[in-house]
C-alpha cells in the first residue's frame, strides 16, 4: 500500500481503504443485529440459541477485523492534518447537524 507517493494518491488510497473499513463495520453490525433478532423470537430451542452464538461469534470476529484494519490504515496512511480553515468549517456542519 505505500507505493501510492503524491498527497492525492495517498488521500485516494486512504479514502478507498476507509470505505473498506466501513464495509466491514456494517457487515459486523448487520450480522450482529441479526443474532440478537433471533433471541426476540419465540420459544428458542437448542439450535436456535447454538445459531446465535455462531452469529455472534462471527459478528465478534468481524469487529475484530475492522479495528485491526483501522490500526494498519493508520499507520500506513496517517490521517492528512487539516488547516485551521478547513477544521473550522467541518465543526460549524458537524455543530449545526446536531
Amino acid at each position: 500500500m505505500k507505493e501510492c507517493s503524491t498527497p492525492a494518491q495517498i488521500k485516494a488510497c486512504r479514502a478507498m481503504a476507509l470505505e473498506r473499513n466501513r464495509q466491514l463495520f456494517e457487515e459486523a453490525q448487520a450480522l450482529n443485529r441479526a443474532a440478537h433478532e433471533l433471541l426476540e423470537g419465540h420459544d428458542l430451542d437448542i439450535e436456535e440459541f447454538e445459531h446465535y452464538r455462531a452469529m455472534r461469534k462471527k459478528a465478534d470476529l468481524l469487529f475484530a477485523q475492522a479495528i485491526e484494519h483501522l490500526c494498519v490504515l493508520n499507520e500506513d496512511f496517517p490521517p492528512i492534518p487539516m488547516s485551521a480553515h478547513n477544521s473550522q468549517v467541518l465543526r460549524r456542519q458537524l455543530e449545526s447537524s446536531s
